[in-house]
C-alpha cells in the first residue's frame, strides 16, 4: 500500500512542480535554463515514467493523452501570463517526450522483469504482469 502511495504522490508532486514552472513568469529564478526545448522534451519524457508508475492499469494512450492534455492547458495558461507566452514548439517537444517516454516504459515492462513488477506491484494488474515475463 505504502509503495501505490508513493507512486502516485511522486506523479502529482511532479505536476505541482510543472505548473509552479510553467505558470511562473521567471522560472529561470528557479531552474536554470540550458535548451528550453530539451528541457520541455527531458520533462515529459520524465513524466512518461511517472504517470506509468502512479496509473500502470491505463492504458498507454490514456497516460499519453492524460499528459498531452495537460501540457497544452499549461501552455494555454501561459498566454494568459505575460511575459510567457504559448509556443507551439514547447508542445512538439512535450509530446516527443511523452511519446519516447511511453515507449521505454513499455520496452522495459516487456523486457526487464525487475521494471515490470516494481510498476504493477500493489495492483490489480501484479499477477498479470509476472506472469507476461
Amino acid at each position: 500500500m505504502v509503495w501505490r502511495l508513493i507512486c502516485v504522490a511522486q506523479f502529482y508532486g511532479l505536476l505541482v512542480v510543472y505548473t509552479y514552472l510553467g505558470l511562473t513568469p521567471h522560472p529561470e529564478n528557479s531552474v536554470p535554463v540550458f535548451n528550453d526545448l530539451l528541457m520541455h522534451f527531458c520533462g515529459y519524457f520524465v513524466a512518461a515514467f511517472s504517470v506509468s508508475f502512479a496509473r500502470p492499469l491505463w492504458p498507454w494512450w490514456q497516460r499519453a493523452a492524460l499528459l498531452v492534455a495537460y501540457s497544452f492547458a499549461i501552455e494555454i495558461a501561459q498566454h494568459f501570463n505575460p511575459p510567457r507566452t504559448f509556443s507551439l514548439a514547447d508542445m512538439l517537444a512535450n509530446t516527443g517526450g511523452v511519446l519516447l517516454g511511453l515507449l521505454c516504459v513499455e520496452f522495459f515492462s516487456r523486457f526487464i522483469k525487475i521494471f515490470a513488477w516494481l510498476r504493477y506491484w500493489k495492483t490489480r494488474g501484479e499477477k498479470n504482469s509476472l506472469e507476461q515475463g
